[in-house]
Formats: C-alpha cells, sequence, structure tokens
C-alpha cells in the first residue's frame, strides 16, 4: 500500500485574509511591525518519487502574491512590513489558499542580510518582494527569547494560543483560512461536534511534574471504553505542539464526524525534558502516562487498541518504539524520522510481523535523505527484513504542513484498520 497526500487537500481558492496589529494590545514603544510566519509556497514532484528517491531540492518558494493553483505550501519564513493605517492600526492583506498557517509579529524589526552562520540558517526570510533577509543582532535577538526592544518576536494578541501549562509555551499564533472540506485540520463547522483538549499534570518516571495535552471527542461517554492514541512532538517541541500547531484535535472532530476513524483518546506528552532518551520516554509512557490515563479515562488495555505516533525526534521515538515495544502497541506512525543506530537499532523482534508501521516523510523533508536516521534507508531496512509497513509521501517539508497531513492519513486509513 502506497499513499501520497497531495490531493487530501486541494487548494484552489484563495480567500483574502485581512491581518492587523494594534499597537495598543503590546506593552513598550511599537515604531514599526512586520508579519512573519510561514507562508510560502511550492512546485511539487511528487508524483514521480519512489519510496527510496531520498530528499529532493526545492529550487524556489514563491510568496501568496506568486501563487497559482499549481503549487502547495511549504514551511519557511514569510515576513512583509505592515502600513499604519488612519486609525494607527497596522495592518495588510494576504490571498492565500486554505490552510494553517502559523504566524506572529516583529516588533521593531531591523532588518539584516542573511546571516552566514549557521546556527541562524532558519531565520532567513523571505520578503514581500522576494528578495532574502534577516535580522540584525540575531545572537543578542536569541539571547534574550527576542524579548528586546528590537526584534521582538509577539504572537497574534487578539488571536493568542490558549496553551495553560508551563511547559506548553507556544511562539506562533495559527491563522486558519478555509473550511475543514477543504482541509481536515481546519476547525470543523459544526461547534457541537468538536471535541476539547484538556491539559493534565501528573507524576513522571523522575517523580516530577509534567503536563499531558488530552483530547476527547464531543460526544465522550465515561461508561465507553476507547482505544489509546499517545502523540510525540519533535525536537524543541512539547505536549502543546500537536494541539495548537497540528490541529490534531480539528483532524479527529472532522474524521470523526465523518464516520472515516475510530473514536479514541489521543494523549500528548512532553517528551523534550527527557532530552530524548527512547527507552526513558518507553519507561515513561508504560509506568506513569498510561497508568495515569487508565485512572481517569475508560481507555482499552488491549494491544490492538493502542497506537503511538510521532514527528521527526518523535518519529524516531516511534521507531524505538515499534523495535522494542512491539508488544505494547499495536500501530506505530513514524513521521519524518528515520530509525536511530547504535543500540537502538534491532528489528529482531518477532512482533514485527505482527504490528502495523506507517513510515514516510514529505518530500522536501530533511528526513528523506540517505543519512542512517533518514526515511529511505529505513524503509530500505524494513524491506530487507520482510518486515510490513506503509509507505506515505507528502507535500511540503519538515514543517506543520506536512505533520497534519500525515496524522490525518494515519488516522483515516491505518488506525484501527486489521479490526
Amino acid at each position: 500500500m502506497r499513499g501520497h497526500g497531495k490531493d487530501e487537500c486541494p487548494m484552489k481558492k484563495l480567500y483574502d485574509v485581512k491581518i492587523t496589529f494594534d499597537p495598543k494590545d503590546c506593552p513598550g514603544e511599537v515604531r514599526s511591525v512586520a508579519l512573519r510566519g510561514e507562508f510560502l509556497f511550492y512546485k511539487s514532484g511528487l508524483t514521480g518519487h519512489t519510496d527510496e528517491t531520498g530528499m529532493v531540492d526545492c529550487d524556489e518558494k514563491f510568496t501568496p502574491a506568486q501563487y497559482d493553483e499549481s503549487l502547495d505550501n511549504i514551511g519557511g519564513l514569510y515576513c512583509e512590513t505592515l502600513e499604519k493605517n488612519a486609525d494607527g492600526v497596522y495592518e495588510t492583506t494576504l490571498r492565500l489558499p486554505a490552510g494553517a498557517y502559523p504566524y506572529h509579529f516583529l516588533v521593531n524589526p531591523e532588518f539584516a542580510p542573511p546571516s552566514s552562520d549557521p546556527r541562524f540558517a532558519w531565520s532567513t526570510m523571505t520578503m514581500k518582494d522576494g528578495s532574502k533577509m534577516g535580522l540584525k543582532d540575531m545572537e543578542a535577538a536569541m539571547a534574550s527569547g527576542f524579548s528586546g526592544e528590537t526584534n521582538r518576536v509577539v504572537p497574534d494578541p487578539k488571536n493568542l494560543p490558549a496553551v495553560p501549562t508551563i511547559t506548553g509555551k507556544q511562539q506562533n499564533s495559527m491563522l486558519y483560512v478555509g473550511t475543514a472540506a477543504e482541509c481536515p485540520w481546519l476547525p470543523i463547522p459544526d461547534k457541537k461536534q468538536a471535541g476539547t483538549f484538556s491539559y493534565m499534570s501528573y507524576t513522571d518516571i523522575d517523580g516530577k511534574v509534567q503536563s499531558l495535552a488530552v483530547y476527547l471527542l464531543a460526544k465522550f461517554d465515561r461508561e465507553k471504553t476507547y482505544p489509546l492514541v499517545l502523540v510525540s512532538h519533535g525536537g524543541g517541541g512539547n505536549e502543546a505542539d500537536w494541539p495548537v500547531q497540528g490541529g490534531i484535535g480539528n483532524i479527529m472532530d472532522n474524521l470523526i464526524a465523518a464516520g472515516k476513524t475510530k473514536e479514541a483518546i489521543l494523549v500528548c506528552m512532553n517528551n523534550s525534558v527527557y532530552r530524548w532518551d527512547f527507552k526513558k520516554i518507553a519507561e515513561n509512557c508504560e509506568q506513569c502516562v498510561i497508568p495515569f490515563i487508565e485512572k481517569i479515562f475508560n481507555v482499552s488495555k488491549a494491544t490492538a487498541d493502542r497506537a503511538f505516533c510521532g514527528l521527526s525526534m518523535g518519529s524516531m521515538t516511534t521507531l524505538y518504539m515499534y523495535m522494542h515495544r512491539a508488544a505494547v502497541y499495536d500501530y506505530f506512525g513514524a513521521f519524518s524520522g528515520g530509525i536511530a543506530g547504535g543500540e537502538h537499532f534491532t528489528l529482531e523482534d518477532p512482533h514485527l510481523k505482527d504490528v502495523t508501521l506507517m513510515i514516510g516523510s514529505a518530500e522536501e523533508d530533511i528526513a528523506y535523505n540517505e543519512r542512517e536516521i533518514g526515511v529511505p534507508p529505513t524503509i530500505r531496512a524494513l524491506k530487507a527484513k520482510g518486515l510490513p509497513f506503509i509507505p506515505y509521501f507528502t507535500t511540503a517539508s519538515h514543517d506543520w504542513f506536512c505533520w497534519p497531513q500525515m496524522y490525518a492519513y494515519f488516522a483515516e486509513h491505518v488506525l484501527w484498520s486489521k479490526q
């Protein structure tokens, strides 16, 4: 079985989206404001790919003003200086296809040529005119957490990410454009069918209090038994990444309402606190997270009703679980990350022939390469052992345009498929 995500989210209709920033909502002096977010596009070549091709290079990225129907969303920073209107409010209007766009504002930005320092390669921005720019004094800005007088990063004061935990901090607001019929990671139109995310504290394997984000469907019934899906973020992330940036609750709402996935409880944990010690993460999940959830909710204890998935470092964690915990979970979703080497690598567990693994990435993904931890070498290793797996490749890069597509496919076509 092979999947491609290019047609999962048809992006034809364009929407005029007005974005504003009122300096009255921001403490301190505001001399200028820029919008910065992932509003870039590229021309996909996905249909010609094979499971083992490896990463292709994105030759050109296009701005919203350059968008046409042949393009798809891709990660990367777009930046546009906002104009002040007669009311003193900074504003711009972007013409965008349907999708979920992470964004924030730069207050008092000071632009400079792109940095040659590899630590700041991520900071290169595509400006409205297509030119490439960076920010001045990046080292100082990072040291201050981008909270200084200049180059200050501010989520949209009128659209703040709702994350009531210390560890779940989110830098980006989310802009939802279009309808759930166009993209399943957009909010469901009928609010009565919208599930909820609750943030709960539990004691972890180190005896410390940590936070979990728990998704419950709209028609949650305490008398009913539900399957359980554990979901991991990537490197540098936290338990709020999937609920906020990934729209995973929206995906579940839409698929459940359409009868395209089974009702389930989702749990997003914070694995960054364990410095990606895969063994410790596994033990924490089995000894602390799952027992905690079982005490509160009626979740099935059957292996056939448990799944683990994740992105990037969370994908590598998923593959560790697959290789070492195949007797605990029956479904695995590895999004944008291959097997870790050394002592972690083993495909000898006899349970591996019985579990279901989906693995893949985006076509412009840094994980779609020939490194040891890349997706293609992992696929070849699985093939060499004769192990079953479901490959899935989609548009975008190592970003939040890729991972919602991957989870949506995982939830609709992979989870609970043996049942």
